[in-house]
Formats: C-alpha cells, sequence, structure tokens
C-alpha cells in the first residue's frame, strides 16, 4: 500500500473515531476533539472526576506516603515521580489556585449562580493525611463537584447557602489557612471549578507538593495579585516567615523579604506592623 493511501486510512479512522464520540456523548454544538475532555458540560469530563471523586481520599494518602518518604531526597526518583505523574495530575487534571480572601468572595462565591447548589464537607487532605488539628468541614463543593460529592458521600457533605459559604472561608482565613481554587482538566484557562479548598502547609497535597518539587518546575495558577513589604514599616518580627505555608518569606539584613509569592495575602493580614501589602501581580 501506498504511503498516500496508509494516510487516507489513517485519516478516516481518526474522522469516523472523533464522530463516533461525537454521537456518543450526544454533543449538539459545533464539535471540537478537546470539548470531550475539558468543557464544563462534557460528561466524559464529569465520569473523570467522579471517579476520582471516589478515590480521592485514597490517592492523596499514597501521595503523602511519596512526598515525606526518603525516595524524594534522590534527585532522580524526584524527577521522575513529578514528570512521570505529579506535572500532569497537579498542572491539568487537578489545577489549584492560589487566591487572596477577597477573590474568593467576590469573584467566585458571590458570582456562582443563583440556582446553583453549594455543599459543605471534609478536607480531602486532612483525612487522608491525620497531620494536623485544623478544622476538618472546610472543603467546599460548587458547579460541578456539588452534585458528585453529595452523590457519592451523601454522610459527610451538606448543602449550604453562600452566605454560609461566605462564613467559611472568611473563619478559615482567620486561622491562618489559605484559599485555593481547584479545577478539573484544566487546560488554556479553562474553569471547570469543582471546590474551594482552604489549606495548611502541614496536610495540603499541593502546598507540599510546591515545597517538594519546586526546583523542577511544579507550579499553580498564580493569584492574581503577590506581596511587596515596606521597608520602613518592617521590623523584622517574623510573623510573615511564621504564616507563610509555601516557606517563601525570610527576614535577612533587618528586613522582611518576598520570595516566590503564591499570592494568598495571610502575610497581609498577620503583620503586626501593617509592613506587606499585596499589588497586582
Amino acid at each position: 500500500m501506498s504511503r498516500k493511501c496508509t494516510h487516507r486510512s489513517a485519516s478516516s479512522y481518526l474522522l469516523s473515531s472523533i464522530l463516533a464520540v461525537h454521537v456518543l456523548f450526544g454533543l449538539s454544538q459545533p464539535f471540537h476533539f478537546t470539548d470531550v475532555f475539558l468543557e464544563e458540560d462534557s460528561k466524559l469530563r464529569r465520569v473523570m472526576l467522579k471517579r476520582y471523586a471516589r478515590f480521592e481520599v485514597q490517592l492523596l494518602r499514597v501521595f503523602y506516603w511519596i512526598l515525606n518518604s526518603p525516595l524524594m531526597s534522590n534527585k532522580w526518583t524526584r524527577k521522575g515521580f513529578y514528570y512521570g505523574i505529579t506535572k500532569f495530575m497537579a498542572e491539568r487534571a487537578i489545577a489549584s489556585q492560589v487566591m487572596t480572601l477577597g477573590e474568593i468572595e467576590r469573584f467566585i462565591i458571590d458570582e456562582l449562580p443563583e440556582d446553583s447548589r453549594i455543599a459543605v464537607g471534609p478536607c480531602r487532605c486532612r483525612l487522608a493525611t491525620r497531620a494536623c488539628d485544623h478544622p476538618v468541614e472546610t472543603d467546599i463543593v460548587i458547579l460541578t463537584g456539588t452534585s458528585i460529592w453529595l452523590e457519592l458521600f451523601p454522610k459527610d457533605y451538606r448543602v449550604i447557602e453562600k452566605d454560609e459559604a461566605l462564613r467559611i472561608v472568611r473563619e478559615c482565613y482567620e486561622m491562618g489557612l489559605v484559599p485555593m481554587l481547584d479545577r478539573h482538566m484544566y487546560w488554556k484557562a479553562t474553569s471547570n471549578y469543582f471546590v474551594i479548598c482552604n489549606c495548611c502547609g502541614c496536610s495540603c497535597l499541593p502546598i507540599i507538593g510546591m515545597r517538594t518539587f519546586k526546583r523542577d518546575g511544579y507550579h499553580y495558577i498564580p493569584s492574581a495579585y503577590r506581596s511587596v513589604v515596606d521597608a520602613s514599616s518592617c521590623k523584622a518580627c517574623g510573623t510573615c516567615v511564621e504564616v507563610c505555608s509555601w516557606n517563601e518569606r525570610l527576614v535577612r539584613a533587618g528586613r522582611a523579604r518576598v520570595l516566590d509569592c503564591h499570592g494568598c495575602g495571610q502575610c497581609v493580614a498577620a503583620c503586626p506592623n501593617s509592613a506587606n501589602s499585596m499589588i497586582n501581580r
């Protein structure tokens, strides 16, 4: 068979496959192959998210053990694990975005459709790790996540209103927890939000993963803001160092310094001297 015929056969097979998927999932809008995996209303994406939700705690438990094992002290083992598994899982499959309290309030919770349900349940990371005594009922599932987590875990999650969701994120923020918004199948600015997490540096797998794999290129979707220090107000007390879950603050030469700020704003809330502020990234 000629190369031309082979190419035509392969193209025909690919086209047939795409059309089959189109029919299978009943998509009525103009078809794009990536929509099957990425779109908010994709049936296949919802199936994948439901499968993830079912085994989420077990997966997190395994990741926590690996990230805290001697395996990660070996440069090549760490890189192999990062590029083989973690990079796709953390940057595409379940991608986290750090946010300030104001961003979570105004741009996420306040903007949720009035007819969409919200539910709250146990933080999956804290269930998996049992590594701290922070409050457990802090995961707020939204949009796609609400129906899936309520269906799978009806005894663990309860439906709440926007006012309670706002109260929870504010109380968590006062405790020093970091607001994070998780997307499923993130690619080229897709939304697919499904949960608002309130994270800590002791149990949160994305934060622990950042501290482990930062030198290998691990990254979050950044907050719109980053922290800066007013040198004239800073007293080098070290409070901002204590509250930074990522260990991205230090005190040097009598002044607090910002390293790779992820933009949660906890240093601003905690600073007793009002020396920290958030600016547009």
